[in-house]
């Protein structure tokens, strides 16, 4: 769902409709519409212009499949007695449940660099050994109810026709021609997955700066994959106090039911979004939880942080 605090500026639009801009501007909103034509000017790159917690992650649309994901919560504070950072985000993925336009997988990817300049995202940390590092998320593994199915199939087997003489001369008749036939049930169990692990390359020999990601559908039902889930993450910061970047990349597949080459195109212009600038200080969600300073704490209220998306109505 749409943050309150999000606006139509979130999205970079030079222009909308004003169907657009009421679900753009809709606390309850999870994207606005987009049509998929590589001709139309890109509208999913998001400029940061040094805005400190932006609160839209990134967002892209195949109508009438779209997915959205948003910054909900920025905690600092310690843990294991280190300069830390607390994070929450929200994925939304939306998509027909019966349609080959659903989303059968999808890698979620985020990375964290230390800010060299605040309002230039391109540049690259001045070193890795400045770039957060990250200590602990979740969720780690998330496995949907099974579903099973039942497959029936028949196996026919006939023998070769067989032709022999008939007496008197009357020409050759066909034999009869033997079959046997059985029937066979096989139960076929799935479940839709998601797994998250740490994502370390050789400059972070210290400690991985991103975290990913894998979601796929129930293989039995395909149905698609989860429609929400909440991530968190827990930084070390070893520059405490300054800013930095996360970076979250979103790369659903998504079972074609328009045009492919249409689709790549709209993702090739989808994934130009801006890092989120943190500045190390600015906290942004629950205020409850802002009131602890370890995250250690064995009475932190961690529920607050790791609850999914609210329902409608819910206080």
């Amino acid at each position: 769902m749409a943050s309150p605090d999000s606006s139509p500026h979130d999205l970079d639009h030079d222009s909308q409709t004003p169907e657009q801009e009421e679900i753009s501007t809709s606390p309850w909103a999870i994207t606005s519409p987009l049509i998929p034509d590589p001709s139309v000017p890109p509208t999913l790159a998001i400029t940061n212009n040094s805005r400190i917690n932006r609160p839209l992650a990134t967002h892209s649309s195949l109508s009438p499949s779209s997915y959205t994901a948003y910054l909900r919560h920025v905690q600092y504070g310690t843990y294991h007695s280190l300069p830390s950072c607390l994070l929450a985000l929200d994925f939304t993925f939306r998509f027909p449940t019966t349609s080959t336009s659903r989303f059968s997988s999808a890698e979620i990817t985020l990375t964290f660099t230390h800010t060299t300049s605040p309002s230039k995202p391109s540049l690259p940390s001045a070193s890795p050994s400045y770039d957060p590092i990250i200590s602990n998320f979740a969720p780690v593994s998330i496995i949907g109810p099974p579903q099973a199915r039942t497959n029936s199939n028949t196996f026919e087997i006939a023998a070769p026709l067989t032709l022999f003489d008939t007496p008197f001369g009357l020409g050759p008749s066909v034999g009869v021609t033997p079959r046997w036939a059985k029937e066979t049930t096989k139960m076929e169990e799935g479940q839709a997955e998601l797994h998250g692990y740490l994502a370390q390359d050789d400059d972070h020999d210290e400690g991985a700066n991103s975290v990913a990601w894998d979601m796929a559908e129930n293989p039995v039902s395909k149905g698609g994959i989860f429609r929400s889930f909440r991530g968190v993450v827990l930084l070390t910061l070893p520059r405490p106090g300054e800013p930095f970047w996360m970076k979250v990349e979103v790369k659903p597949v998504v079972k074609f039911s328009l045009d492919p080459k249409r689709w790549l195109a709209q993702r090739l212009i989808g994934k130009r979004d801006d890092p989120i600038l943190l500045d190390g200080k600015t906290g942004l969600g629950d205020s409850i939880c802002h009131g602890f300073e370890a995250f250690d704490a064995e009475d932190f209220p961690w529920d607050a942080v790791l609850k999914g998306p609210r329902q409608l109505g819910e206080a």
